[in-house]
């Protein structure tokens, strides 16, 4: 599985360990957050959302490394499920299945959570570069088109645009006259430069 292919010219084998690898960063991460009061319950979800947004991909694979990230912390706590699962067969056979029953409930519970922080942190990554380039796109607008924008939104009054519309008008009028008079004050230096 040496070959190249067309995601970005990376083998499966680079892909899948650069998974593993942010999978593992995200369960750390859980495992630290897990001992905070209350938090540690959301603890799946902000360590596969870290993982996620260090992700440098290209492609959105939040939900994937999240999902990856749950099931390395689903098998950390193999060890300590095996142990409650020996408690539990010593006590009776429906203690057994409880624990069964709930170890599988949490595991689903991690994954799933996991999956959940790395999908919110790809939105959030998206919403940050979608409003980057709203801010590029607002640069490009005039200032009476922003005026305008601001007032059909609601945030100034009719007076307040009216006012602010006409000093705009006013000194788009001011700074054309202006360039007219230096046009034709250089029109007229290059006509007397002809005549010498």
């Amino acid at each position: 599985m040496s070959h190249a292919d067309s995601s970005g010219g990376r083998s499966a084998v680079a892909r899948l360990s650069d998974l593993v690898a942010r999978a593992g960063v995200g369960a750390g991460i859980t495992v630290l957050v897990s001992v905070l009061p209350v938090v540690g319950l959301i603890a799946p979800a902000v360590g596969a959302g870290v993982a996620s947004w260090t992700d440098e991909s290209a492609v959105a694979r939040g939900p994937r490394i999240g999902a990856a990230t749950g099931a390395l912390v689903a098998l950390l706590s193999l060890p300590l499920t095996f142990f409650a699962v020996w408690v539990a067969a010593a006590v009776s056979p429906a203690a057994t299945v409880g624990v069964l029953a709930l170890t599988l409930f949490g595991a689903a519970y991690v994954v799933g959570s996991g999956a959940l922080g790395g999908y919110l942190a790809d939105r959030i990554a998206a919403e940050r570069d979608a409003s980057a380039a709203g801010v590029d796109r607002e640069d490009r607008t005039t200032p009476v088109e922003r005026l305008k924008h601001r007032y059909v939104e609601g945030e100034i009054s009719d007076a307040a645009f009216e006012r602010r519309l006409d000093r705009l008008l006013a000194a788009d009028r001011e700074r054309d006259r202006s360039e007219s008079r230096s046009r034709s004050e250089s029109t007229d230096s290059v006509a007397r430069e002809r005549e010498r």
